[in-house]
């Protein structure tokens, strides 16, 4: 039987015990909020050169980045936004992004990044905007960017990425805009992008290597406002699918293969402005539909193989600013 010494030292024993354990809890968030720091300024001091003075309050001594220049961060001082514009990096992405587990928006624009997406960008669970435009970056886009369900933005334009789309950015349920172009991308227009009923702005143009035909499955994206495939190989006809998608702005199919006739269904688009179809292989007779589209302000068709004479119902699109039909049959 324990004497009352022995009971007493074992209730203090589970006591500090208990005391260093609640410390710990307490200690925790600051030990990686602090980790947060140490990747940071690690990845700023990846190049041999200096970095830009921009940067000049990046302190590796601080207890978080939070007053740090493009940072932001939550109430307890964890990271959730990374935004850096037009600042000179020259290195690449760092390798451990999953470790800003609080991270919501990643927007590292014009800075000259080099290398490729680290494909544990797809663990950063909370991302809603990823901007990595006007780089230098190679390589395939990560299909692990399929796993990020409440990303809203992924714009990857002006880099040198190759490969073709991943079919798996059709789990990105929240997926808005998806901006794409002046890649070296190739390969089709996955057809199960037509699962984005959220997708509102959809530009893979100047991506030369982009073939196959239009997805009719993308006229289930009924939220799209903007869809520009110009510059690209694409072929076949306009799908009749897309005349069903009324919130459409602009349609900017130009340089391209695609043929056959402009469907009278185009009739539909109430809120287009601008409409580019110039420098492809259309054929037929312009339709007399787009005398309805009273908010065009732009209608480009010249150098096609369309015939017949210029609708009279064009003279109904009152808000039209600029209009050419040259070079045609």
């Amino acid at each position: 039987m324990p004497t009352k010494r022995q009971s007493f030292f074992s209730c203090a024993s589970s006591l500090i015990s208990c005391f260093l354990f609640f410390i710990i809890l307490l200690c925790k968030p600051a030990i990686s909020a602090n980790n947060e720091v140490s990747l940071l300024f690690s990845w700023l001091h990846m190049s041999a050169s200096p970095p830009s003075s921009f940067f000049s309050n990046w302190n590796m001594l601080d207890s978080n980045p939070c007053n740090w220049s493009s940072i932001s961060c939550s109430p307890k001082g964890f990271v959730t936004e990374i935004n850096t514009f037009s600042i000179p990096l020259e290195f690449s992405l760092p390798s451990n992004l999953s470790s800003f587990r609080f991270l919501r928006k990643l927007v590292v624009s014009d800075a000259n990044l080099t290398g490729t997406v680290p494909g544990d960008i797809g663990n950063c669970s909370s991302l809603t905007v990823i901007d990595f435009s006007v780089n230098n970056l190679i390589g395939s886009i990560p299909a692990s960017i399929g796993n990020l369900q409440n990303l809203q933005r992924l714009i990857l334009n002006s880099n040198q990425f190759s490969g073709g789309i991943p079919v798996e950015l059709s789990n990105c349920i929240s997926l808005k805009s998806l901006v794409l172009y002046s890649n070296k991308l190739g390969g089709v227009i996955p057809p199960v992008l037509g699962k984005l009923s959220r997708l509102e702005v959809l530009r893979v143009g100047a991506n030369v290597d982009i073939t196959g035909k239009i997805p009719d499955e993308l006229g289930n994206c009924t939220n799209l406002t903007q869809l520009r495939l110009s510059l690209t190989s694409i072929s076949g006809s306009l799908p009749a699918s897309l005349g069903q998608r009324q919130k459409l702005r602009n349609l900017s199919i130009y340089s391209t293969m695609i043929s056959g006739e402009i469907p009278s269904a185009i009739g539909n688009w109430s809120e287009i402005l601008h409409l580019y179809l110039h420098k492809n292989s259309l054929s037929g007779s312009i339709p007399s539909e787009l005398g309805k589209l009273q908010k065009l302000q732009t209608l480009l068709l010249l150098d096609n193989s369309l015939f017949g004479a210029i609708p009279e119902e064009i003279g109904n699109c009152t808000s039209l600013k600029f209009i050419e039909f040259s070079l045609n049959s």
